[in-house]
């Protein structure tokens, strides 16, 4: 993952830099495009906070004027340290999640508090969130949408409701560890630094909450309600691709991430599975090549098959540490020891037992499918993974 040592971090208003070492408190802004929020931000953070030392950490990702609006704006509030980590295309990895972990990373002060840029949240709340962690020491206090007092007006009933199903289906993976939470999925939320490992946390898309909770679940918690407002300006980021991103969070949180890619591998082996069988029989009822030979053939074919969709799928973000044509060699060479492996259990079953050909085919590629995914998995596409035991799984990944 990318850290905040790997990415630009400048100091835009150096006018307090000598209480950085004793900052009451670290606020952290993941922003992309939104010039219009940022000197609106600025002036209720600092009518909220006033007398305190603080310092405010924009981290970026925006494709418009943003980061000048930041060092333009930011000169106006002597009494706030504004720093910005400005991420370039390449280097946001997990998204808005991504960002989150780049701002804990480089936060100076004991607690920090993590929020939108669109005034959605409000400043106002924040030395209640600070005063409610040192009165309850608290490890985490949660600014919740979901409490009595908590009122809802920046999302409309459609995103509400799939807010509450997304919520409901995140409690249905981990009821233990969202206990006592009634806002997992909330973008609000204050932390005590120390009391968490930004670096062992993987986050993809917006819920970086959520992966805190579930991956820290002794976690001391508190909550306080908020009025969840419009956006002053801008527009939402919310997506489609962010549920599917929220849901692929859940699954790896749950099943590690290994188990997705070999889903993923598993799922590519299916059609595998069909291209292998199909230039199978070609060979040797059309082309009249015996069985064996056949398999060989069959094992190419699908071979180039399987590489080009693993490649472009399932490990399409992994780092890679050798060329493409250094890893079609060794999966090449993987498969050619697999089908040395497979000859016997092939003939045994199909010139001794009897069984159709195509039978003892599939029978053996089902019999080596762990053994290859595990080569695939930590040789020939490599990089850095949250590696946790493999689930057993039945299905085939075809040669």
């Amino acid at each position: 993952m990318t850290t905040v040592n790997d990415i630009t971090r400048t100091v835009v208003n150096q006018s307090i830099s000598i209480f950085t070492r004793e900052l009451d408190l670290s606020i952290i802004v993941p922003t992309r495009n939104e010039a219009g929020n940022i000197e609106e931000l600025l002036s209720g953070i600092q009518q909220a906070l006033l007398g305190k030392k603080i310092e405010v950490i924009f981290v970026d990702d925006s494709s418009d004027n943003t980061p000048e609006v930041i060092n333009e704006v930011s000169q106006k509030f002597e009494g706030i340290h504004v720093c910005m980590i400005h991420r370039e295309p390449h280097q946001r990895i997990g998204g808005l999640g991504g960002a989150v972990v780049a701002g804990l990373q480089s936060a100076g002060a004991e607690y920090a508090v993590v929020m939108d840029g669109d005034l959605q949240h409000p400043p106002s709340l924040l030395p209640t969130l600070l005063d409610t962690a040192i009165s309850k020491h608290a490890d985490m206090v949660v600014a919740t949408r979901r409490s009595q007092e908590s009122t809802v007006a920046g999302l409309n009933a459609a995103r509400n409701f799939i807010s509450r199903v997304l919520d409901l289906t995140a409690r249905v993976f981990f009821p233990k560890q969202l206990n006592g939470v009634s806002d997992p999925l909330t973008g609000f939320f204050l932390v005590r630094v120390n009391a968490i490992n930004p670096q062992s946390l993987r986050p993809k898309g917006f819920k970086i909450l959520l992966e805190i909770l579930v991956r820290n679940p002794h976690l001391k918690k508190a909550e306080v309600p908020f009025h969840f407002g419009e956006r002053f300006a801008g527009q939402s980021k919310a997506s489609a691709k962010e549920v599917f991103k929220y849901l692929n969070l859940l699954w790896v949180l749950r099943f590690g991430e290994s188990s997705l890619r070999f889903m993923g591998f598993a799922l590519v082996g299916l059609t595998g599975i069909v291209i292998n069988s199909l230039a199978l029989y070609l060979a040797t009822d059309l082309l009249k090549i015996f069985y064996i030979y056949s398999a060989a053939i069959a094992t190419v074919v699908s071979t180039i098959w399987n590489f080009t969709l693993n490649e472009a799928w399932v490990y399409r973000a992994q780092g890679k540490t050798s060329s493409r044509f250094g890893r079609l060699g060794i999966f090449f060479v993987m498969n050619v020891i697999a089908l040395a492996l497979r000859t016997p259990i092939i003939y045994l079953f199909t010139s001794v037992i009897g069984m159709h050909y195509i039978l003892s085919n599939l029978l053996s590629l089902g019999l080596l499918t762990l053994a290859r995914f595990a080569l695939a998995d930590n040789i020939i596409w490599a990089g850095n993974k949250t590696n946790k035991p493999v689930t057993n799984q039945t299905v085939s990944q075809g040669e």
